[in-house]
């Protein structure tokens, strides 16, 4: 089945693979991102029958880091 993989930076995140919890006014711990595994990134697989286009398809993902075809 032909889609799309489109990459964008992860939301959990935004980007940045990990994230803090502050306990206290004194200490954060970091965490690496349990959706993106720390990497900051996730990928997406989008039906190519929803789109005409991928410049169509990046109307929906404007952000998005790479788009590939995957046939």
């Amino acid at each position: 089945m032909t889609h799309y993989d489109v990459t964008i930076n992860c939301p959990e995140c935004d980007g940045a693979g990990s994230y803090g919890i502050t306990l206290d006014l004194s200490s954060s711990i970091e965490h690496e991102c349990p959706v993106c595994e720390g990497i900051g990134s996730t990928t997406l697989k989008e039906a190519t029958e929803l789109y005409e286009n991928t410049q169509e398809l990046l109307l929906d993902y404007p952000t998005a880091l790479n788009v590939r075809l995957v046939a």
